[in-house]
């Protein structure tokens, strides 16, 4: 399995940390082998008078956040923050605070988010800080402070090594770096190769862990391979993480001790949530409403049920065939036929909104058909619902497209896909939403609904509405989804607890094998 590897510059054999010893602008390094390595320590820097190009001044808790990055983590740091306060923001006051150091910067970002990286350092650190968004390993190399390249185009590289020598790349920035949870993804080994070639590496992520404590190691291996406890995934998971044997093979969950893991990960992690840091925005109020399936849909999606009890049933090994593609068919035709019948149940659901609110609302949907249909059928009504907008596709229209829904008196309602929704969009102009379909994994829902609570918010509260299909995969999702939510954010944000023993695709194939119809309360 790849893993960033760290080395003695003296010997070259591995270099784990023993002791670190800080005098002055130096902070000397004790390894394992006996030798000692002296770091240059990054200055302390001031941000009195560090203003956006609006007008615009951190909030003291971002400060804070630069400071450690810096001062605290010397460069080589993960911030953890809650969705919605300001990763971006700190990461630009970093750059900003030390440009001899840190740039020129490379910053590896999803795709969909390259253009507004770019406006955003422009926003902060002024127009002279100008950045190249780079499309190909070809790409002619402008002078320019910054670098924005996406996941899915740095790994395609020939030559990655030598692409960031010629780019003369000081420091690496990864956003979404929860996206690296695969240590053997040709994403995280395009990553690990940039970032073994600098000296300062930062981590943004409002989610470091997706799904359990086990997918957190690779970015922790890379700010840290030094530390015994993140050279290897074996000494990693022994360390820190609950595992269990399924029978099947090591299943992973949460944290052994929060405490240990807090104490081994404080000079170089810091996350802060909402709550503490703004407690004046608004909390998010989950409403779930619950609707019946029309008949002729109902029949469509019974028989997709009686399709995959066949199915499931027809192997001996239960837990094997759960993890199967075609279980996963099964169950994504199922959501498929349940999102189509929430459509009319949403438009009722608009219209009263629309009625009796002068509101915006923004409407999350999983499906292209299923969000094509209903801006179609909103848009044969413009006296009820008002201008409809829909994010588009491509990255670089949103931003504009989102400027003119929150600058439209008669823009009521935004369509978007739940996915590409997830980052990089400020929605604190409005404060309801609709998420019409579920997704398997709850962050994906959480990153959509933290577009809505963030500086700027004056509501005192944010809606989100969850319709769910009553009897239907729909149901069982939402409380398979509610108690993983539980358990990651419990883990995140230091509440040690266990984490179900069998994933969210596992519980469901078992549940709708054996329950059929009959769907639980919530």
């Amino acid at each position: 399995m790849p893993i960033t590897k760290a080395l003695c510059p003296t010997c070259k054999k591995p270099a784990v940390t023993v002791k670190e010893v800080q005098v002055d602008s130096e902070r000397r390094v004790m390894y394992e082998c006996g030798h000692v390595d002296v770091v240059k320590v990054l200055s302390a820097q001031s941000y009195d008078n560090y203003i956006s190009t609006d007008n615009k001044r951190p909030f003291k808790f971002q400060i804070e956040g630069a400071v450690f990055a810096t001062e605290t983590a010397n460069g080589r740091f993960i911030i953890a923050d809650e969705m919605g306060l300001g990763k971006t923001v700190q990461m630009c006051m970093i750059l900003w605070s030390h440009p001899k150091e840190l740039t020129p910067a490379l910053i590896i970002c999803k795709a969909g988010l390259k253009i507004q990286m770019s406006r955003e350092i422009s926003r902060w650190n002024g127009e002279l800080w100008l950045s190249q968004i780079i499309e190909s390993e070809k790409d002619f190399l402008l002078p320019s402070r910054v670098k924005i390249i996406s996941m899915d185009t740095l790994w395609r590289f020939s030559d990655i090594e030598s692409w960031m020598k010629r780019a003369k790349i000081k420091s690496v920035f990864i956003d979404e770096c929860q996206l690296m949870k695969n240590s053997d993804a040709k994403r995280t080994n395009g990553i690990r190769k940039a970032a073994a070639q600098v000296k300062y590496l930062g981590a943004l992520s409002g989610t470091p862990i997706d799904n359990n404590a086990a997918e957190y190691f690779p970015v922790l291996n890379l700010v840290h391979p030094d530390r015994r406890e993140f050279s290897t995934r074996n000494n990693y998971l022994m360390t820190f993480v609950d595992s269990y044997f399924s029978g099947y093979g090591m299943k992973y969950g949460g944290l052994k001790s929060v405490e240990k893991f807090k104490n081994a990960t404080s000079d170089f992690i810091i996350r802060r949530l909402r709550k503490d840091v703004l407690p004046d925005l608004p909390d998010i109020l989950r409403d779930y409403r619950y609707v019946e399936m029309g008949e002729k849909v109902n029949k469509a999606y019974q028989a997709e049920v009686e399709a995959f009890t066949d199915f499931y049933n027809s192997s001996d090994d239960k837990r094997s065939v759960a993890f199967g593609s075609g279980v996963l068919a099964y169950m994504a035709r199922m959501r498929h036929i349940v999102g189509i019948a929430k459509i009319e149940p949403c438009l009722a659901y608009l219209e009263d909104f629309c009625t009796e609110t002068n509101r915006k609302i923004c409407v999350f949907t999983h499906h292209k058909d299923v969000e094509n249909k209903i801006v179609e059928l909103l848009r044969d009504h413009p006296d009820i619902y008002g201008n409809i907008y829909q994010l588009p596709e491509a990255a670089d229209l949103r931003y504009n497209e989102i400027e003119r829904f929150k600058n439209d008196p008669a823009g009521r309602i935004l369509i978007a896909a739940t996915l590409a929704s997830a980052e990089g969009l400020n929605l604190q102009f409005c404060s309801d939403c609709i998420l019409l379909e579920r997704q398997w994994v709850p962050t994906k829902e959480e990153q959509a609904e933290a577009r809505f609570p963030r500086p700027g918010q004056t509501a005192d509260k944010i809606n989100a509405v969850y319709i769910v299909a009553i009897g239907t995969i729909d149901e069982y999702l939402a409380k398979i989804v509610e108690q993983k939510r539980s358990n990651v954010k419990q883990t995140l944000d230091g509440i040690e607890s266990q984490w179900s023993e069998t994933s969210i695709i596992t519980e469901l194939a078992e549940i709708l094998a054996n329950s059929g119809q009959k769907a639980w309360s919530m």
